[in-house]
């Protein structure tokens, strides 16, 4: 069940992806990630109204301010992607993304006391390989040129 949901939600991204970066070259960089976070607020807004769940009490003062970051962290991640999404493809966009996030889930697994499995870092080095593969083979065919892949 849960393996389905992240599948879900890995979809739900791509199309959010392309939504979002179809707004940013509509109204601008910046006004399309305001939006994004506007029409959020709005929408959390209403469902914390409706839901009025009283049974929930919290001291915002006590949670450390690190935590706050998670926020700060999706403004950037959402700015990156509808900068990014428009020069790349969505399935290198896709794809880079899925490699970052694995490589660095190995790497807070490890802080957090999880063991580093070598056939992880196989797959890993296997996805790699593959993505070096679609990309080599799309700059010989001409669709990229050297300067759009290295930047």
């Amino acid at each position: 069940m849960f393996f389905l949901l992240a599948f879900l939600t890995g979809g739900i991204i791509n199309i959010q992806l392309i939504c979002n970066s179809s707004l940013a070259k509509k109204i601008g960089l910046i006004n399309s990630t305001f939006i994004n976070f506007f029409v959020a607020f709005i929408f959390l807004f209403i469902y914390k109204a409706v839901k009025l769940d009283t049974s929930i009490h919290f001291d915002i003062s006590e949670v450390p301010l690190i935590f706050f970051s998670g926020g700060l962290l999706v403004i950037i991640i959402t700015l990156l992607a509808n900068f990014l999404i428009p020069k790349l493809p969505l399935l290198y966009s896709t794809i880079f993304t899925f490699l970052g996030q694995i490589i660095t889930s190995l790497i807070l697994d490890s802080f957090y006391g999880y063991n580093f499995q070598l056939n992880k870092l196989i797959g890993i080095s296997f996805i790699f390989t593959g993505i070096l593969y679609i990309i080599s083979y799309d700059y010989l065919k001409k669709r990229f040129s050297k300067d759009e892949i290295i930047g």
